[in-house]
């Protein structure tokens, strides 16, 4: 369940072929006139509590080192209640939080992939007792097949000051990495994202 939860993450959007997560699409509202954000609340909600805090973490501290300050929603939040919108809101007035980040697997289908493979066999030469000899059978081509787990991912930044969102990435990974990879792979493309749209104070 850790491994297959692992896809967390949402997205290493718009990634070079060795990422297993890539952005599907963006919506970005036009008409925000917002600031950039300066003090952003990750809130990131899996299938499972533990993946949920490892994409908390390293989103608040890549956003950090965007010169955002950036804060882990286990961390402010009480257990459990990371999906209450109350017990948000009472977060974004005792610690003036001007944006929450909301990352959750939106849906899950499966996929089946097919891999080319070579399969050789050894065998001993029908003469080997005689000559001492032995020979290796040709390489007979082949193939693998696979089924992976896939999820959707989606993750939104809401302004904290009217609850409007500001922009939604739409992304998709496979859970044939481990868990690390992924959350990292979906971290770095969330907030190379975010700074490109010019929606973090310190790009």
């Amino acid at each position: 369940m850790k491994k297959i939860l692992t896809l967390i993450v949402f997205s290493i959007f718009c990634l070079a072929a060795c990422s297993a997560t890539k952005v599907t699409g963006v919506w970005q509202d036009e008409n925000y006139s917002g600031k950039p954000f300066e003090k952003i609340l990750v809130v990131s909600i899996f299938l499972d509590e533990e993946n949920g805090r490892m994409s908390e973490l390293q989103l608040a501290r890549q956003l950090r080192q965007k010169g955002v300050s950036a804060s882990a929603g286990h961390i402010v939040l009480p257990a459990g209640s990371r999906s209450s919108v109350e017990t948000i809101t009472g977060a974004i007035g005792r610690h003036a939080f001007d944006g929450v980040l909301i990352s959750r697997i939106a849906d899950r289908i499966e996929e089946t992939r097919v891999t080319a493979q070579s399969a050789c066999n050894s065998r001993w030469a029908s003469d080997y007792r005689q000559s001492q000899r032995y020979s290796l059978s040709p390489c007979k081509p082949g193939s693998l097949t696979r089924t992976t787990a896939v999820y959707g991912l989606e993750t939104n930044l809401y302004s904290t000051k009217d609850g409007a969102l500001v922009i939604s990435l739409a992304s998709k990974t496979s859970a044939d990495r481990p868990t690390d990879d992924l959350i990292k792979g979906f971290v770095k493309s969330v907030v190379d994202r975010l700074s490109r749209s010019g929606l973090l104070a310190g790009s």
